[in-house]
């Protein structure tokens, strides 16, 4: 490994690591509760508008199957609901239920809690900086995923783009 890109790497694992670590302090506040950071995830992200489960599947990085059955589940404890869109019957929204942002309302102080303990003691400039850097880490993100995307919709036997 060229000893330019060190930084690089340690810095992304120091990310991750800190990421893994706060989601899994969440987990630890949300016990008892009917919540979990995997349920407030998914509720959350559906919280911003219906979805196709396939959509959800996509953004989390999760097989189709985990999802259905966490829909499902979810269905089950009256916190999301699908819906056949008049349009195209074959498609089905997931889409949150009152119940839902129920158990969303009840989770956002612990979250906030945790983030005030952790996140919260950063200084003004720091927590600028931070943003900064992860709003331009995101645009780039985004760029690359999208030319992935046109790549694996061209790309031939041996790997090159067509």
């Amino acid at each position: 490994m060229a000893p330019q890109h060190r930084p690089i790497i340690e810095i992304s694992k120091q990310l991750a690591w800190t990421y893994l670590r706060l989601q899994r302090m969440l987990d630890r506040c949300l016990a008892g509760s009917e919540a979990s950071v995997a349920r407030v995830r998914l509720l959350a992200y559906v919280a911003d508008g219906p979805k196709r489960s396939t959509d959800i599947a996509s953004f989390f990085g999760h097989a189709p199957r985990t999802v259905t059955e966490a829909i499902d589940a979810l269905e089950a404890a009256g916190h999301l609901r699908r819906r056949v869109v008049p349009e195209d019957r074959r498609v089905k929204l997931v889409e949150l239920t009152p119940a839902g942002r129920e158990v969303l309302d009840r989770a956002q102080p612990e979250y906030e809690r945790l983030l005030a303990e952790t996140v919260g003691t950063l200084e003004q400039s720091e927590l600028a900086g931070l943003d900064a850097a992860l709003c331009k880490l995101s645009q780039r993100i985004e760029a690359v995923e999208a030319e992935l995307t046109r790549a694996s919709d061209c790309v031939g036997s041996g790997g090159e783009r067509e």
